[in-house]
């Protein structure tokens, strides 16, 4: 990963051993304001996203004809599939500031 950042920088500008700033510094600077805009993004998706997987579930609970029930049920898979792809993108970006 230090060669990784030691590019970046390199590519950045940064001398190798010298005096500018380093990969680390690089990258901090990169992640540091991405990761103040991403993290409340990612509280309110998960709010939203909660809040719709229990209406869609009381609307297949509630469901009399079985097409609407069918057309929820597909929903929540959906909603379900979404929940899942947050939670991964959560992890990523969680271990990539870990790791600045």
């Amino acid at each position: 990963m230090g060669n990784i950042l030691a590019r970046i920088g390199g590519m950045l500008g940064a001398p190798a051993g010298g005096s500018g700033p380093g990969a680390e510094d690089v990258a901090r600077a990169i992640i540091g304001p991405i990761s103040d805009i991403v993290w409340p993004i990612m509280i309110v998706l998960a709010a939203i996203a909660t809040l719709y997987s229990i209406w869609l579930g009381v609307q297949l609970a509630t469901a009399q004809d079985e097409s609407k029930r069918k057309e929820a049920k597909a929903r929540l898979v959906w909603a379900i599939v979404a929940v899942i792809l947050c939670l991964g993108l959560v992890a990523v970006f969680g271990a990539i500031s870990a790791m600045v």
